[in-house]
């Protein structure tokens, strides 16, 4: 409700605004189908990484899983790609049959569901200018660490989608605590643009 009631008051105090969105992994399922209404509505857009969604003159896709993390909520991660392995970060997803949590069965959650690499197989492949908005930084760049942890953790399916189709800019969250490790907020993958836009960092 808190974020319904901010995209009113953004749509009320810019008349013609689009809001347009992804989810994340700290979101549950049941987020995205409160949220359907509202899109059907107009009211905002959840963006899809099967179908463009076209506004100011680009096209939009959108992206809202990312690898495996220790976060609780389970609902928007995979596994990057078919060979990597199942992690063991126990978690909960929510079930629409019960409209309740419940613990995940790791092996059954991650081997049972298509890859981000699976499911990216499936984004169109524009040729005008188009824009990516992905939760997941793509892998090895400035915007994919965190303390204490070695080594790069976005997605390469990710940077891959982002090699091939060659988006105008991406623009990612995750792990906001990147940019204050890396210095930066932003980095390129080929001649892409990619942007943390959520970091606070001035």
């Amino acid at each position: 409700d808190a974020f319904l009631g901010c995209v009113d008051e953004w749509r009320a105090a810019h008349p013609g605004l689009r809001v347009a969105c992804v989810g994340g992994n700290h979101e549950i399922g049941a987020m995205r189908v409160a949220c359907r209404p509202l899109h059907h509505a107009g009211r905002l857009t959840l963006l899809d990484h099967r179908k463009a969604w076209r506004c100011g003159g680009l096209a939009w896709l959108g992206y809202s899983c990312t690898p495996p993390s220790p976060h609780w909520a389970k609902d928007y991660e995979r596994l990057d790609r078919r060979e990597d392995p199942i992690p063991n970060f126990p978690g909960q997803v929510w079930d629409p049959e019960t409209d309740a949590l419940r613990d995940v069965d790791l092996v059954e959650h991650f081997r049972g569901r298509p890859t981000i690499e699976e499911e990216l197989a499936a984004a169109p492949r524009l040729v005008e200018p188009w824009v990516l908005v992905a939760h997941a930084p793509p892998y090895d760049t400035r915007l994919d660490r965190l303390p204490h942890v070695a080594g790069p953790l976005g997605s390469r399916a990710i940077r891959r989608l982002i090699e091939v189709g060659r988006p105008v800019l991406s623009l990612h969250g995750h792990l906001h605590e990147s940019p204050e490790l890396t210095g930066t907020y932003r980095d390129r993958v080929g001649e892409t643009p990619c942007v943390n836009p959520g970091q606070g960092v001035d």
